[in-house]
């Protein structure tokens, strides 16, 4: 076998599964034994040793990309998993000015934490750079042991007055204030958390689902199609089958969300 035959045999692409063991020590090998060859064709050589490089890379990149998707997978089992063990948040905390109750972030953490941990999944939450002025952006953080992450962002206006729109926070009460419910909506909709009173195992009462009225229904409407909304994506968020299913107690709810979406616009 000539010097260069023996050249491109050993410099030939292998595949992903046979791979040397340190491919650097091989390439430098075979610099080594034919630096001294008069033979050799200096070209040649160097488009062959191109090519070894770049097969090496290429099979760098299919393993890491084999390694990211078995990530992903891993991650969506396990989240499947935990959603399959979340039952529904109970509302614990009365609301003195709606008169109603509402799930707090103890109320999620409560629940959700210990089952997010068991399967192999952390959370992080954190503000991060907000262009969108009087508003706050936070970042939730999902990770999973096997290496996997999903990221989800919102903007949140400033929590800095009471319902009659009074200013009633210092700039840092209002902060804390807004980044509290900011962690515990980003969680509640990552996770697709479902809400119900509390009533010892009761099912809720009939009028607690009333639906709302025409109305409120053509203002729902009107608000979705100014900010140019996803009525399903609604719907779904709402776990309704259509606008008119909105519960009442949902309304102001719906209509405040859909007022931040045409703000972020």
């Amino acid at each position: 076998m000539s010097q260069l035959a023996k050249v491109e045999h050993e410099t030939a692409p292998v595949s992903r599964y046979d791979q040397p063991a340190n491919q650097s020590t091989g390439l430098l090998g075979v610099i080594e034994r034919i630096a001294g060859n008069p033979e050799v064709d200096v070209e040649r050589m160097s488009a062959l040793l191109k090519m070894r490089a770049e097969e090496e890379e290429r099979i760098r990149r299919i393993e890491r990309e084999d390694r990211e998707d078995a990530a992903r997978r891993e991650w969506l089992a396990a989240f499947s998993a935990v959603q399959a063990k979340i039952g529904p948040i109970f509302r614990t905390n009365d609301n003195d000015h709606t008169k109603s109750k509402y799930a707090d972030l103890a109320d999620i953490e409560r629940i959700v934490t210990p089952i997010l941990t068991e399967h192999g999944f952390s959370t992080t939450s954190c503000p991060v750079p907000c262009d969108l002025p009087g508003h706050i952006r936070m970042r939730l953080t999902i990770g999973h042991f096997g290496g996997h992450e999903k990221i989800y962002e919102d903007d949140f206006p400033l929590d800095s007055s009471g319902s009659g729109g009074k200013v009633n926070k210092t700039p840092i009460q209002a902060k804390g204030s807004t980044q509290t419910y900011a962690r515990r909506y980003l969680k509640a909709s990552a996770l697709d958390l479902a809400f119900m009173d509390d009533r010892d195992g009761n099912a809720p009462k009939p009028e607690d689902n009333t639906g709302i009225s025409p109305e409120q229904l053509s203002e729902l409407r009107k608000a979705i199609e100014d900010a140019s909304a996803d009525v399903e994506k609604f719907c779904r968020f709402f776990r309704i089958e259509a606008l008119p299913d909105l519960p009442a107690r949902e309304f102001d709810r719906a209509m405040s969300m859909i007022g931040q979406r045409r703000a972020r616009a």
